[in-house]
């Protein structure tokens, strides 16, 4: 036992574990109520990740537990930065990296230059910052500033948007960012690819510079083909009831909408020979298309038609004046000629 001026400083028992603090160790080293600090002697300059000739600082490596706070720190970071000064360490914190801050209670750093500011948030990845109440950045100047926010990607801020989302891809040009709490926004410029089987068969895609969803469709990965009449899915739309709604709860001043009901979309297209057809309370888009298209092919028939009709009877028109103009009477009145004739 090594004691000064009363004070005990170091206690060595029988058994090989060593106390500070304390003459009852519970490990092979034990601390009692005193921070524990390693640290190296300065560093070359230049293992900086972002070393500047121009400001050659020594670079130094130190793990520190802040035994008053339940904070831990494993960072290096440039001399004279400040890295470790217990005003910026936040209760319950922890960091590691290159100049990571964990300021808020129980907020976490990690990576290269970030900031965890908030409490119980979360920084991770480059020159992120996580600065509200349970948020959470990572990736590429990422910041998460509304509270419960989440920033993932390049160059993206939730822009202090309460509950807000923001995703992006690899773009350092613009950043993206929130303009509503309790809101989703992502930026991907190579499209967007949604899949609901495991065989990745079904689903929808957003192109590349696109501005609609696109359902696959592909001829190759579908069976089961079966006809359809045209005809009856035009008596059937005749019929079907259609009005203008709005959704329950929702105020009827802004969020009105115009057409079917579900269960009546079902009655009418939910089954053909092979099984069902979508659901009586929902209404599949690309089923409500293809009944359009369907229908559409069906007038387009019924134009043609009407269109021949039209030309045969200009055609009679043309012979009944011709016969006219020369006092002859024409095939057609010679017909109904013998017609009355013969009722006579």
């Amino acid at each position: 036992m090594l004691l000064i001026s009363g004070f005990m400083l170091l206690h060595l028992p029988s058994k090989g574990q060593v106390g500070i603090g304390t003459t009852q160790p519970q490990a092979m080293l034990h601390v009692h109520d005193g921070s524990i600090l390693s640290s190296t002697l300065p560093q070359n300059p230049a293992d900086n990740p972002y070393y500047n000739p121009a400001f050659p600082d020594p670079v130094e490596f130190k793990m520190k537990w802040f035994h008053d706070k339940g904070a831990f720190r494993s960072i290096g970071f440039r001399a004279g930065s400040g890295a470790l000064d217990p005003f910026v360490t936040g209760m319950y914190s922890f960091a590691s990296g290159f100049e990571c801050f964990a300021t808020g209670i129980g907020s976490t750093a990690f990576g290269l230059k970030t900031l965890a500011s908030g409490k119980a948030s979360l920084a991770s990845g480059e020159s992120s910052s996580a600065t509200a109440f349970c948020t959470f950045a990572h990736g590429e100047s990422a910041i998460a500033s509304g509270a419960n926010s989440v920033a993932l990607g390049t160059l993206v801020s939730t822009n202090g948007k309460a509950g807000a989302f923001v995703f992006g891809d690899y773009n350092k040009n613009m950043q993206l960012t929130s303009t509503a709490d309790n809101q989703i926004s992502m930026r991907f410029a190579g499209g967007y690819q949604f899949y609901t089987n495991s065989q990745a068969s079904v689903g929808v895609s957003l192109a590349s510079g696109g501005n609609s969803w696109q359902i696959v469709s592909d001829r190759n990965r579908k069976e089961n083909f079966s006809p359809v009449d045209g005809e009856a899915f035009l008596e059937k739309i005749e019929k079907m009831p259609l009005s203008s709604w709005n959704y329950k709860g929702q105020d009827p001043k802004h969020f009105r909408h115009y057409g079917p009901m579900a269960q009546d979309f079902f009655e009418a297209f939910g089954h053909d020979s092979y099984g069902t057809i979508g659901t009586d309370t929902t209404i599949n888009q690309a089923d409500l298309e293809g009944v359009n298209l369907i229908a559409v092919q069906a007038l387009a028939k019924r134009t043609q038609q009407l269109r021949e009709k039209h030309r045969e009877l200009l055609l009679e028109i043309e012979s009944i004046k011709e016969h006219l103009a020369n006092n002859e009477p024409s095939s057609v009145t010679r017909k109904r000629r013998k017609v009355l004739l013969t009722k006579r």
